[in-house]
Order: structure tokens, then C-alpha cells, then sequence
């Protein structure tokens, strides 16, 4: 049974498509350890800077920050590497946050 997350996200991109005007973009987030982002002729390690466990006040919402940061940067065409580190920012910033609230000054 394969274990390693690269071969995994490898193997969903090369799965069929009924949709073929795009290739598949396969993206793993793992908490603290790297997002891997793959695509057909893409393999993508982008680490996730840590946060100080003392600043971690709700990890709610992580998960749909990133997505927003992601695809706030995809659909203007950036590169996937760009799109990542930008959905780990928004996570980052979620998570030190009660709630799923951005502060009043949000910078990237």
C-alpha cells in the first residue's frame, strides 16, 4: 500500500477525466508539513513556515482559508507554487484568530 503523498497526488493526476479542456491539479495540505501541489508535468513541495503553538488559538476554518487563498491567486493565473504559499498565509493568519475572522490589518 503506498504511503508516500507525491506518488499518491501522482497517481490522481494521471486518473481519467471527463472534463479534458484541463488537466487535473492534485493539492495535499498536511497541517505543519509541506502542501504538495501536482499537476501533469508538475511536482510541487511547499513548505509551511510554523506558527508558535502559543498563537494557535482555533484551527477552524483552515482548511477553507487556504482554499480561498489558493484560488484567489489560480484564477489570475499564478503559478501553483504562488497559489500555495498564499493559501498557507490566509491559513496561518485564520488560525490565530477566534473564530473564522481575519484581523482588522491583513497584509501579504
Amino acid at each position: 500500500e503506498e504511503t508516500d503523498v507525491k506518488v499518491i497526488a501522482k497517481k490522481i493526476v494521471g486518473m481519467e477525466k471527463v472534463n479534458k479542456k484541463r488537466d487535473r491539479i492534485v493539492v495535499f495540505t498536511q497541517g505543519k508539513d509541506p502542501v504538495i501541489v501536482v499537476g501533469k508535468d508538475l511536482c510541487v513541495e511547499v513548505k509551511v513556515p510554523l506558527v508558535d503553538k502559543k498563537d494557535i488559538v482555533d484551527s477552524n476554518g483552515a482548511g477553507d482559508a487556504f482554499c480561498g487563498g489558493f484560488l484567489s491567486q489560480f484564477v489570475q493565473g499564478k503559478s501553483l507554487e504562488e497559489c500555495a504559499k498564499v493559501g498557507i498565509f490566509a491559513s496561518s493568519v485564520i488560525i490565530q484568530q477566534n473564530g473564522c475572522t481575519f484581523p482588522k490589518k491583513f497584509l501579504y
